[in-house]
């Protein structure tokens, strides 16, 4: 999920917050003269570098975009991926650039009707990660009554990558990997894919091999999703692992419907 925003002016190196949800202690002025320097030390490997775009600090991700003399940044969960939360600082890149442009960062505050238009913007039909404890312990019940082992499944957004996480890979590389599938479907699609893991063992009945199947199903309309790999060695046929797979994902996004439509009635939305 994001959480930070700056806005930093390269010819002063003074930047300023243009969201804030409070997850990132470290101050703005320290996070901003970090990027500046990185930024610098980018610039000085020579004019065939590579443009400096970001890096991972401590259990974040921050990501650059620069315009004209502004830089924005942004931080994120070290497991989201670039493409969600890029989309969503370029939105409003273009929203807000010419106006901020104009403002000197060294001697203006930003007005606190932009910096609150722009976390409605964020925010809006954000993931009400307060409900979160409300049903967790009610999927983890569908997941140890299925007959599949889930070595990875996580709640995501489309536009902010992951929410919250049920199960973790051994290997972080197999998330990114995922979130980088994730990041070029289209948004009101969803996807399957299985076959054979590359550590199953032949055997005499080819259905005893170990199977998997990945999925990526949307929650509803909205902008949320289910993801992840589901692994058998049950004697079971490719088919039915599909429909095992389809039915305990589906088990898991009526509790997730179910809390949201009660949380935003709630809040009118």
């Amino acid at each position: 999920m994001i959480h930070k925003i700056i806005v930093i002016d390269q010819r002063t190196t003074i930047g300023q917050p243009l969201y804030d949800d409070g997850t990132i202690v470290l101050e703005t002025e320290l996070l901003t003269g970090f990027i500046s320097a990185l930024s610098a030390f980018a610039q000085c490997l020579g004019e065939e570098a590579i443009e400096f775009q970001g890096a991972d600090l401590g259990n974040s991700r921050f990501s650059l975009i620069s315009r004209d003399h502004l830089t924005y940044a942004i931080f994120q969960d070290i497991f989201d991926n670039d493409p969600f939360s890029r989309i969503m600082l370029k939105e409003i890149i273009d929203i807000y650039h010419d106006e901020l442009v104009q403002i000197n960062l060294a001697s203006e505050y930003l007005q606190e009707s932009m910096i609150n238009e722009i976390a409605s913007l964020l925010e809006t039909k954000s993931f009400p990660v307060s409900i979160l404890k409300d049903f967790n312990r009610e999927i983890e019940t569908i997941l140890s009554e299925s007959s599949l082992q889930f070595d990875l499944l996580f709640l995501g957004s489309i536009t902010k990558g992951i929410i919250t996480v049920w199960r973790r890979p051994i290997n972080p590389r197999i998330m990114q990997l995922f979130l980088d599938i994730v990041s070029k479907i289209p948004l009101d699609m969803n996807w399957l894919a299985q076959g054979k893991t590359n550590s199953f063992t032949p055997a005499i009945e080819p259905q005893l091999s170990e199977l998997e199947t990945w999925i990526i199903k949307r929650i509803s309309v909205t902008q949320f999703f289910i993801a992840g790999r589901a692994t058998t060695k049950e004697i079971v046929l490719k088919d039915d692992l599909t429909e095992i797979c389809s039915v305990t994902i589906e088990k898991i996004i009526e509790v997730i419907e179910k809390a949201l439509e009660q949380e935003w009635s709630k809040r009118g939305i």
